[in-house]
């Protein structure tokens, strides 16, 4: 979960958990601790074998070990941390966080959640920065790049200003406001930029793919549905999630969203040099009086797709191909996925209980 959604949640949560009060020992109070979990919590899949959990609520930052359901404590404020990169060859785990002043310290972190390294990087962060951290590849060293509103700004060693400047910003008169939501870079020189454009009792999500070298931009408003998207290398991979009716109850006229008869493309790929976008996964989704709908997750190269209604999962690799299909969705469909194990055929969840969390393992069939 990203920075602005998170932020909306918490203040979501701060008045659920306050009106949950009243009645300490009440269903409502125990899904308040519940929900703090499940919705607050980033979940990073470092292997088969870890993940790492930065739960907002409780201000934790752990490394959890599937196979054992053990988990490591890392000495750092889940309030603090900006980014999580997780590296192969050699495997680490980079937190980038900052102190009380804004300073920026990474702390490199083993798989199994010890800490290597910590050092310091003089870049002060104003209020609103954002941050995303690059590895050195070639001849390039390490970057970060800094947004805060439309403007987009990577740094480098020695980190005093910035070696390329870029404004994202969008207007559409058919909207009230066009704001950015979320972007992610994972190297120069490509940029993807997730915005929000808000009109009355409407809102839509556009994706920007960008090559900051070229100059070239490519403009994508056709989703009918929140996305998230994710950079690697010249691709661009855009997945979907949808509750039906989950914000407007019954739909306006003057909003298009996704209809449970309808086939759904779900998992996209954007050729961002070229600036097409092509259907990798698509399906139908049904909904009964309960609700329905699809939430998606890509993490570690393979994409987890949750039926809503059947409470049943899938996984898929990048390239659309079947991994596991149709598997019993644990926690009636709360439970959030943590990893794959293809060696033993094990798949792990996290599920929460009075706010704490805990590893389920499922034997795929």
């Amino acid at each position: 979960m990203k920075v602005h959604n998170m932020k909306v949640l918490l203040r979501w949560l701060l008045v659920f958990v306050m009106v949950a009060g009243c009645w300490s020992d009440s269903p409502a109070a125990s899904a308040a601790s519940q929900a703090s979990g499940y919705s607050t919590t980033d979940i990073y899949i470092v292997s088969g074998n870890a993940a790492l959990l930065v739960d907002h609520a409780a201000d934790t930052v752990m490394l959890a070990e599937l196979q054992t359901g053990r988990f490591t404590k890392i000495p750092v404020s889940a309030a603090s941390v900006l980014d999580v990169k997780v590296l192969r060859q050699p495997d680490k785990i980079i937190l980038l966080h900052k102190s009380d002043i804004n300073q920026l310290t990474k702390t490199v972190l083993s798989y199994q959640g010890q800490v290597l390294s910590r050092n310091g990087i003089p870049l002060k962060l104003a209020e609103g920065d954002h941050v995303k951290w690059t590895a050195p590849a070639g001849k390039a060293k390490e970057r970060i790049m800094v947004q805060n509103g439309n403007i987009f700004r990577l740094y480098q060693s020695p980190w005093r200003q910035p070696s390329v400047t870029y404004d994202a910003k969008l207007s559409d008169e058919r909207f009230e406001y066009v704001s950015v939501l979320d972007w992610d870079f994972q190297g120069y020189p490509y940029l993807a930029v997730k915005y929000m454009a808000q009109g009355i009792m409407s809102e839509y999500y556009w994706v920007k793919t960008v090559n900051l070298y070229t100059k070239k931009e490519t403009l994508f408003d056709d989703f009918i549905t929140d996305v998230e998207v994710s950079l690697k290398g010249a691709k661009a991979e855009v997945y979907t999630s949808n509750v039906y009716d989950s914000v407007y109850s019954p739909v306006p006229a003057n909003l298009v969203r996704p209809k449970p008869s309808d086939i759904q493309p779900y998992y996209q790929l954007i050729d961002i040099d070229r600036g097409t976008k092509a259907n990798v996964l698509e399906g139908v989704f049904a909904a009964n009086d309960d609700g329905g709908g699809w939430k998606t997750v890509l993490a570690n190269g393979r994409l987890f797709v949750g039926d809503l209604m059947q409470r049943s999962w899938s996984l898929y690799g990048e390239d659309g191909a079947v991994i596991v299909r149709n598997q019993s969705w644990p926690g009636e469909g709360a439970a959030r996925f943590a990893g794959y194990d293809p060696e033993r055929k094990t798949a792990f969840f996290v599920e929460y209980a009075a706010g704490k969390p805990s590893i389920v393992a499922i034997s795929v069939k």
